[in-house]
């Protein structure tokens, strides 16, 4: 019986065509040949699997076929079948991480003077070459720089920069990009096809996924999957067989976290862990794919970065809308701090469910991207029920109080608001205005834009972030020495028309615009207009009853 052959060895390329994903290095090296200017050293770099070694193989036989066919090797002529089966010696391949010494570059040194004795031109293939020593490099420098006519070196490596510069200078440098998914995917089908391979199409991508890039690790996964039986293989069976957490599991718990069901991400992340899934192992795929939906949010084609199918990305960019970026970064940062949990933990699931309790509720977590992630649930919230308001509120009725701007300037400004506390919800028969606002004077004047508003809201943003999210959208206007504000909704009406935060304004735009303020804020659309301000007001009674002391009485 004759022995199994691994798959990603019996579908080694053996034409410059048949490189997967390289289309930029073959038409050259093609093009090369075809025009007999072969430079007399390569350096072919670029991560594991790509295709180095390959084309480094296809291109001995090229240069040396007797019947080139368009720059590629026939494959067919004695030279090219002597070189595929090892009997002609003049193509030598060295693993130089196994002979790293000088010794071993000497060996090459001395041998590569003797002329080839079955092709044209002798080819030294020297794999890992970065894992030379310096002294071997030192040997190889000057056979690379003055070779022999009929010599050439190909040399391959995944870590180009530890190659020295006086190398690296003398040879022709090819760089092998990483190989996308979708091309994966395609080879992959091809050969499931003609191995009679039963996989689905969703299965094939996951495994490309998987591949990060290789082809010879896409390859030889899809070759151990195949061993598992007769059974088509999906993605839950691939997933189990590689000993990763499903997709679609991840969904589910991303949708729970999106909707603040602690019970059901839980759940899912329990019934992940008594599967046998390492702890760590979950986090860090959670972690991943909080990192493909903030991808999504920040870019507009996402495939190409998260180097899967166009169809998995659309999956992920679906789910992404029910995030904000803030949350994800927060989401991302916290999975990395509990996976540095769980490795110093004696039961790392604790880390996991720590981890899931934080992600669906930010308010558990002091941690800067966590108040952010609060806001802008804050800011939804406000959203929502601003554009469900359909009827009208009862105009704003003044303050008999007096103003913010009378009190002692000198005072902190401390924010009222608590931003772990959730906003409530507006009186019905509040009034607009609290009792720190000033009224209308006789000195008022319409409604005008005030020059200071942009200025108020940054120092509102050091200040209190919540209050931020609730004015960054407001409409202000100056009338007289009140700055009136227009707010969206019940919901911010309700947490800024109060005696302090009222009084918490009228301070801020004291301070910044440099004279006295007073503050008044509406729901937009229900703002009405002050009349019959000829009329003295109580304040302004009270204030020449200040002035004039018991020489006036008021009845």
């Amino acid at each position: 019986m004759s022995s199994y052959q691994a798959l990603y060895r019996k579908w080694r390329p053996m034409r410059f065509d048949d490189v997967v994903g390289q289309r930029q290095v073959s038409d050259t090296l093609k093009t090369a040949i075809k025009n007999g200017r072969i430079a007399h050293a390569y350096l072919f770099c670029g991560t594991r699997g790509t295709g180095k070694t390959s084309t480094a193989k296809i291109f001995s036989r090229a240069v040396n076929c007797e019947n080139p066919i368009d720059g590629e090797p026939c494959n067919e002529c004695t030279t090219c079948k002597g070189i595929l089966n090892g009997s002609i010696p003049d193509v030598y391949e060295m693993d130089a991480a196994s002979n790293r010494g000088v010794d071993n570059i000497r060996d090459i040194r001395d041998e590569v003077i003797y002329t080839p004795v079955g092709c044209g031109k002798k080819i030294y293939i020297i794999d890992e070459v970065h894992m030379l020593t310096e002294e071997a490099f030192n040997a190889l420098l000057k056979t690379i720089e003055e070779p022999p006519p009929h010599a050439i070196f190909i040399l391959a490596t995944t870590e180009p920069q530890r190659i020295p510069q006086t190398v690296l200078s003398r040879c022709q440098r090819f760089d092998f990009r990483r190989i996308t998914v979708d091309d994966i995917a395609s080879r992959l089908t091809k050969i499931s096809t003609a191995e009679g391979i039963d996989i689905t199409p969703d299965a094939v991508e996951l495994v490309a996924e998987l591949g990060d890039g290789s082809m010879r690790d896409a390859i030889s996964l899809l070759d151990r999957c195949s061993a598992f039986g007769g059974e088509q293989l999906t993605c839950a069976k691939v997933s189990d067989i590689v000993g990763i957490v499903s997709s679609d599991k991840l969904f589910e718990i991303a949708d729970s976290i999106a909707d603040g069901s602690c019970d059901g991400a839980l759940t899912a992340a329990s019934e992940i862990l008594r599967t046998g899934k390492e702890p760590q192992s979950l986090l860090e795929s959670m972690s991943e794919h909080f990192r493909s939906l903030l991808i999504c949010k920040a870019s507009e084609h996402p495939a190409a970065l998260l180097e899967k199918t166009e169809t998995a990305a659309a999956k992920y960019a679906d789910q992404a809308k029910r995030f904000s970026a803030e949350r994800l970064l927060f989401s991302i940062k916290a999975l990395g701090e509990s996976l540095s949990q769980a490795k110093w933990l004696s039961n790392p699931k604790i880390a996991v469910e720590t981890a899931v309790v934080k992600l669906c509720s930010p308010l558990y977590s002091t941690d800067l991207d966590a108040l952010l992630a609060r806001i802008e649930r804050l800011e939804t919230a406000v959203a929502n029920l601003s554009s469900g308001i359909t009827t009208a509120k009862a105009s704003p009725a003044p303050s008999s109080e007096p103003t913010a701007a009378n009190q002692d300037s000198a005072a902190p400004l401390t924010p009222p608001w608590d931003i772990d506390e959730a906003p409530p919800t507006a009186p019905k028969a509040a009034p607009a205005e609290a009792k720190s606002t000033p009224p209308p004077t006789e000195e008022s004047r319409p409604a005008q834009d005030w020059d200071f508003w942009a200025e108020a809201l940054n120092e509102i943003k050091k200040e209190s972030r919540l209050l931020y999210a609730f004015l960054y959208n407001a409409a202000p206007s100056l009338c007289g020495d009140t700055v009136e504000i227009e707010v969206d909704g019940e919901v911010a009406y309700g947490k800024i028309a109060t005696p302090g935060g009222i009084d918490y304004l009228s301070k801020l735009f004291s301070r910044v615009s440099g004279s006295t303020l007073g503050a008044r804020v509406y729901i937009k659309g229900q703002r009405t207009v002050e009349v019959d301000s000829d009329q003295p007001s109580i304040h302004d009674l009270a204030k020449k009853k200040e002035l004039f002391g018991d020489a006036m009485e008021i009845d």
